[in-house]
């Protein structure tokens, strides 16, 4: 069909016309019509004031005799001739003295105390009243008929006799008015119409051609061709007539030609469907292949993860084992290597595996509360312990601001993983020095905080021209192979990725004279925990500590809790402050040194102190040195605390000094003995298909009191399980047969194990697998390898656990979904209920994707659609969170647009994450 745009035409185009021509007469006969009036009004109004002025002289004229020789009759006749006249209502005369002589008519409306020495005449809305002065004009005459006159007065007062004043009506004047003015108007009605008339006859006469030709071109618009043809039109449109049947003839040939084009055009189209359709299939298959694929990968990376970290799960669990009872320093050296390599291992495959989830896209970030002080500590005691040698003796220092929380929210994990990585490459390129950690607050806004973190080493720093390879993947700065230091070139490639996922940047700057100073922010937020205000101590010590750079820095933090501190750089110095200020002495902080020869002169000082001035000692060490090769130090020391120091075992040290002071002979070798009083009786299950694994369980529980079962597979922990009682069982998750998620949902099933705990001994490191493990009946997992401590923690941890299975999952749900609501709004049927919740998280993956979608494209209309649609349907599911930031992002939107909008965004998207990752774990009541 053929679509011509035509010129819109107003549908009050004859009206316009004919208002053009009528208008310009309409005005014009308005104004004259005006003048007429205003004119003859006037003239009326001119009229009646002249006439009443002259009847009034003329009266004043013939009154002088009448009032000189006071005759009465004439004075009436007078007047009454002024009364025949129409105008005239009411006359009066005055003698000199003011005083009426004669009047005629009725009375008058407007009384005038003043009189005039001449004429004068006063307008009113309803009358007009003229005055004139009677003069007689014969001197003598006037003295003798006014014996009493005043011969000094002059002469224009004597010949005043009186005044004449009339009082003229304008009624008749009014009454002419209107008959001109209804006239008038008449006459202009009956102009106007009959103009009119004429005006609409020409208009219609003009018009009725234009109708045609837009009548004409509708009937084109819908392809009427014949009707345009039929088209008739005067004379003078005569070519305007020829131009629309070319026109027509033209448009007529051009659809026949188009029909045909068009029949073309969708025989190709469909030609192209087909085509398409083809590829479309194509297409599908190729891209479940690479779905496949990409399975496939995650899978083989899992396996890998767990076949490689298995082993190694032995190999460091044994050689912690070795390590407890090898005398033999070579021996020993010899175990210390293998944990190293093994641990080196371990932080290559965690990096590789690490980089393959950022590159897919599926390293997901946690959120969880945590002190980023004590993190920072943990960081800088574990890389002390792995990296710091008797040759490198560097200080290690951190420095926190004023305002910064003490508690954060945010994934904990991936924070410690960057600080690692940055320090840990601080500590191995420093040979002598310091590398010091600053934290600040660079910006807070409600509960978003954006934190500042600046490593700053003096180590080998890195050449202007090689920076650029830093945060390549698999690149290093020093690619030969004679490097001094190896690794996989993948630490600082993870850590940009982190920072970016957390919205930060990172940015370095090195000099090789220098050092190097690395710096990044992140986008976390405050926590409600409470900063744990500490109370000021209160005390005086004296601190033992040859570095003059960490001396600074522990006197900055000791003044901070109300320590007063004397420091010393030596031994001398020390014994010599004891021996001035001993009794003001509370306690001694002291410095280990890397010598062998420093043992010895500490335990003689301690001896010392503890003796002659009953003052406890603090000691701090070192690393690599083992502080379990100097038993008897231990015992003698109030406390040891591991370099760099951390603050919070510093002031606990401190607040519990003055209620320790060992006395230990110097030939002791006793020992505080952990009790291990909870743990007795405990039986515990380990399954594993790994019999080294299971092995090495059995060698670290069964020294400490515990019973421990062993079974191979799931079914042999069935069996156990339903013969005898435990109070914990450990579950490998990869095993043959039946995993260790589908034996969980077994034992579950069995009444005596729906609370026990199940604790998941893993090596996967992709994917949700928290979720999936909790989803299962699991109460938590262990990632391979294991500590030691660690498992022991999660045994104390769990034995003494009250809550239920269902308490923990509830627990876990409770800011995510609502059941009571769900079922609810549905009258109690979990079946319409499950049904509405399964379709709304079926789609919350795709809506999720259109969400970052719209955002990126900044389309607010599309972008509020997709929220509305979540916010509407969350809200008859029971997703509460969902619903609550749905509200928040869908008003954000609505009143500020895309301003801001991407921190409201990004807690939306955390809330969808939150009910998808969590979804498992929701069971649904019987019908």
């Amino acid at each position: 069909m053929i679509n011509i745009r035509l010129p819109k035409l107003q549908l009050n185009h004859d009206n316009k016309l004919f208002w053009s021509l009528f208008s310009p007469v309409f005005g014009i006969s308005i104004i004259t019509c005006t003048f007429l009036i205003l004119s003859r009004f006037n003239d009326l109004d001119d009229n009646l004031y002249q006439r009443t002025q002259h009847i009034t002289e003329q009266v004043a004229t013939t009154s002088e005799y009448a009032i000189v020789f006071s005759d009465q009759n004439m004075m009436y006749r007078i007047l009454q001739n002024a009364l025949s006249n129409q105008y005239i209502s009411s006359v009066q005369l005055f003698n000199s003295e003011q005083k009426i002589i004669a009047e005629l008519g009725s009375e008058f409306i407007t009384q005038i105390t003043g009189f005039p020495t001449a004429s004068e005449i006063q307008k009113f809305p309803d009358h007009v009243v003229s005055i004139s002065a009677v003069h007689y004009n014969n001197n003598a005459l006037d003295g003798a008929f006014n014996p009493q006159a005043d011969l000094f007065t002059p002469m224009s007062q004597q010949n005043l006799i009186g005044w004449v004043k009339i009082q003229a009506d304008t009624a008749v004047v009014q009454i002419q008015k209107y008959q001109y003015a209804s006239l008038v108007l008449l006459i202009f009605f009956a102009f106007n119409l009959c103009s009119g008339l004429i005006f609409l006859r020409i208009t219609k006469q003009l018009i009725q051609p234009v109708k045609n030709i837009e009548n004409t071109l509708s009937k084109l618009a819908k392809e009427q061709f014949s009707v345009a043809k039929l088209m008739r039109l005067p004379v003078e449109y005569h070519t305007l007539q020829k131009d629309l049947l070319f026109l027509t003839e033209r448009l007529e040939h051009n659809k026949q030609e188009m029909t045909a084009g068009i029949e073309q055009a969708t025989e190709d189209l469909r030609r192209s469907m087909d085509s398409m359709e083809e590829k479309s299939a194509q297409l599908h298959i190729a891209n479940r292949e690479a779905t496949e694929s990409n399975r496939l990968k995650s899978q083989f990376l899992a396996n890998i993860s767990h076949e490689v970290r298995t082993p190694l799960n032995a190999i460091l669990g044994y050689t912690k084992t070795l390590q407890k009872g090898i005398k033999d320093p070579q021996h020993k050296l010899y175990i210390d290597t293998i944990e190293q390599s093994t641990n080196s291992l371990l932080a290559i495959i965690g990096d590789i595996l690490d980089f393959s989830k950022i590159e897919a896209g599926k390293l997901s970030l946690e959120s969880n509360h945590f002190n980023l002080r004590a993190l920072i500590d943990d960081v800088y005691q574990t890389l002390s312990i792995n990296l710091l040698t008797k040759e490198k003796q560097i200080d290690l220092v951190t420095e926190f601001d004023a305002q910064l929380p003490e508690w954060i929210i945010g994934d904990s994990t991936r924070v410690r993983q960057i600080l690692t990585n940055l320090i840990g490459n601080a500590i191995k390129f420093t040979h002598q020095g310091s590398v010091k950690t600053k934290v600040s607050c660079q910006t807070q806004s409600d509960n978003k905080l954006t934190l500042l973190f600046q490593i700053i080493d003096t180590g080998i720093g890195i050449p202007e021209h090689k920076i650029d390879r830093l945060f390549k993947p698999f690149s290093q700065v020093d690619t030969s192979t004679t490097r001094q230091f190896g690794g996989t070139g993948l630490g600082l490639v993870i850590s940009k990725k982190l920072v970016e996922q957390m919205q930060g940047k990172i940015e370095v700057s090195s000099d090789p004279s220098i050092g190097s100073t690395f710096r990044f922010s992140l986008c976390l937020q405050a926590s409600g925990n409470l900063m744990n205000q500490k109370d000021s101590l209160d005390r005086h010590i004296i601190l033992l500590e040859p570095n003059s750079t960490y001396r600074a820095h522990l006197t900055s933090y000791l003044h901070s809790i109300g320590v007063k501190t004397t420091r010393c750089s030596d031994i001398e110095q020390l014994i010599s402050a004891l021996k001035e200020k001993a009794d003001t002495i509370d306690g001694i902080v002291l410095s280990l040194g890397p010598e062998e020869t420093s043992v010895e002169e500490t335990k003689e000082l301690i001896n010392y102190a503890n003796q002659h001035f009953s003052i406890p000692c603090i000691v701090m060490i070192q690393p690599p040195r083992n502080i379990t090769q100097n038993p008897e130090l231990k015992a003698l020391a109030s406390e040891i605390l591991l370099k760099p120091v951390s603050h919070d075992r510093l002031y606990k040290a401190l607040q519990q000094i003055d209620q320790r002071v060992i006395q230990v002979d110097e030939d002791s070798d006793s020992t505080p003995i952990e009790s291990d009083q909870p743990r007795q009786g405990l039986k515990i299950l380990a399954v594993d298909d790994a019999p080294i694994n299971l092995q090495l369980l059995s060698h670290w529980l069964q020294p400490h009191g515990i019973e421990v079962a062993l079974a191979y597979s799931g079914q042999q922990a069935l069996a156990l399980a339903s013969e005898q009682s435990f109070d914990l069982i450990f579950m490998d998750i990869q095993m043959p047969e039946m995993d260790g998620m589908e034996t969980t949902q077994q034992l579950r099933q069995l009444k005596s194990y729906q609370n026990t705990p199940i604790i998941a001994l893993t090596a996967h490191a992709l994917g949700s697998e928290q979720q999936q493990i909790l989803a299962s009946g699991m109460n938590a997992y262990l990632t391979k390898p294991i500590a030691e401590e660690v498992l022991f923690h999660t045994i104390d941890e769990w034995c003494s656990n009250t809550k239920t299975f269902q308490q923990q999952v509830d627990a876990t749900l409770v800011n995510i979904f609502d059941m009571q609501k769900a079922l609810d709004i549905v009258d109690g049927k979990t079946e319409i209920a499950r049904e509405m919740f399964t379709m709304l998280a079926d789609s919350l993956n795709n809506e999720k994707k259109l969400i970052q979608h719209h955002l990126e494209n900044q389309d607010t209309e599309k972008l509020i659609e997709v929220v509305h649609r979540i916010h509407g349907a969350s809200k008859y599911t029971g997703t509460f969170n969902i619903a609550r930031h749905a509200g928040f992002l869908e008003t954000h939107l609505k009143e500020l647009g895309m301003e801001d909008v991407e921190g409201v965004a990004e807690d939306f998207i955390h809330a969808i994450d939150d009910l998808l990752n969590h979804r498992d774990l929701i069971t649904w009541p019987q019908e």
